[in-house]
């Protein structure tokens, strides 16, 4: 929705997915077209940004751009650290957005720069039309009010305000470096580019994604080579002299957005049916040893015990433990005819009963995972169709079954990484 959708891509690829595959490709170029197809009917195909040609100059520039990768870095590392803070989740909702709102309004009172999501503020500062007051209001109050605002728990989106910020960072660096330089210096218009590449990097880590954005929102190709530096100097200054992680992946580790792990990476790629174990049987509680015997005649790998009520948990049985239940009687009976009202307990015989909640066929393996650590489990029945009283269950897949199921996979994956080295 930015009319960026190379850019769009690669943060989804960098951020969201975490990583570079083939599946996950496809439908992050889909989603990606779409938004930038819908953006461009409703605002048109123009830059977001319209900038005067600029050009580096001299290289001596150069060292100049590091410095200001330095401070950036330094500023994003100060934004994830208060975002991450959990000191205002203590406090009341309304206390919470009442202190946002006032803090905001008393700053946009000096400063009405500060709100929205400051796209003309950016193009002004690329022109070089802001005053220095401005900028420095941008530079800190807008980083400052963003991170707590997302430190109490308002839902806000933070591109935009990153952006704000590390381009007046980056024209603040380009007006200093033309009052110490002046015949060297660059244009501080593209300071204030590499500013907000800078930011955006060091604040998600993802600087694939910054640089790509850089392009698309100034079609200005010329900005690459010290948009690498700068991009790469504050991503480096952020994670190791601050060390903070990614916006995202810090808010992840807080508590703030579902985490993405390496685990539930793979797992959320795989549905329930690839893994569940399809051989069972649904029985009664109390049968008859004729009955058990027919049961078993299917080769079941679980039996599914009915309870008499839904109140009481559905319970899996291994079949194998049934059959060896008829072995050992039929061997204590040494011929003899068993009783004809002898019943058959599924609850009281020997074997280990697991507890089961229900699972729909459409999950996948990490939703069924998370399933199991919440309700504390050992398994779970995968039922088919929409209608309660017309739900039948199709498999059963349990703990072990997702771990056996992770460890190949991963097994696979590092032989064949060995095989490719």
């Amino acid at each position: 929705s930015f009319n960026t959708p190379i850019a769009g891509v690669i943060f989804a690829m960098e951020v969201v997915m975490m990583e570079y595959t083939l599946m996950s490709f496809m439908p992050v170029i889909l989603a990606s077209t779409m938004g930038a197809l819908v953006a461009q009917v409703m605002y048109g195909n123009a830059p977001a940004f319209r900038i005067p040609e600029v050009a580096l100059g001299s290289l001596m520039n150069l060292p100049w751009i590091v410095v200001i990768g330095l401070v950036i870095g330094l500023m994003a590392g100060l934004f994830i650290h208060i975002s991450r803070s959990q000191r205002l989740q203590t406090l009341p909702l309304w206390l919470r957005l009442g202190v946002v709102g006032v803090g905001t309004g008393v700053l946009a009172w000096w400063f009405p720069e500060i709100q929205g999501i400051g796209y003309d503020s950016v193009a002004a500062a690329l022109n070089n039309q802001l005053a220095i007051n401005v900028l420095l209001a941008l530079m800190v109050a807008k980083l400052l009010i963003t991170a707590i605002t997302v430190a109490g728990g308002v839902p806000i989106g933070i591109i935009g305000p990153v952006l704000v910020a590390g381009a007046a960072t980056g024209a603040l660096g380009g007006m200093l470096g033309g009052w110490l330089w002046p015949e060297k210096a660059a244009d501080p218009g593209i300071y204030a580019m590499l500013g907000m590449a800078a930011m955006m990097g060091a604040v998600l880590q993802a600087p694939l994604a910054a640089l790509m954005a850089l392009l698309e929102l100034t079609h200005t190709p010329n900005i690459m080579l010290p948009g690498m530096l700068v991009v790469v100097v504050a991503c480096l200054t952020s994670r190791q002299l601050t060390g903070c992680e990614g916006f995202f992946i810090s808010s992840v580790r807080y508590g703030l957005h579902p985490l993405q792990q390496p685990l539930m990476q793979a797992l959320s790629r795989v549905s329930v049916p690839a893994v569940m174990e399809r051989q069972l049987v649904r029985t009664e509680r109390m049968i008859t040893p004729d009955q058990a015997r027919r049961l078993l005649e299917t080769n079941p790998m679980w039996l599914v015990i009915e309870r008499s009520s839904e109140e009481k948990p559905v319970l899996a049985l291994k079949a194998a433990e049934l059959a060896r239940w008829l072995l050992e009687h039929d061997e204590a009976l040494d011929g003899e005819a068993p009783p004809e009202d002898e019943l058959i307990d599924l609850l009281e015989i020997p074997g280990q009963r697991l507890e089961m909640a229900p699972i729909g066929l459409q999950a996948t393996l990490s939703e069924a995972f998370l399933k199991l650590q919440d309700s504390a489990l050992g398994a779970l029945y995968v039922v088919h169709g929409y209608r309660p009283k017309q739900q039948r269950i199709s498999g059963i897949i349990t703990r072990g079954a997702i771990e056996r199921y992770y460890h190949y996979t991963d097994a696979r994956q590092t032989d064949a990484r060995e095989t490719d080295s």
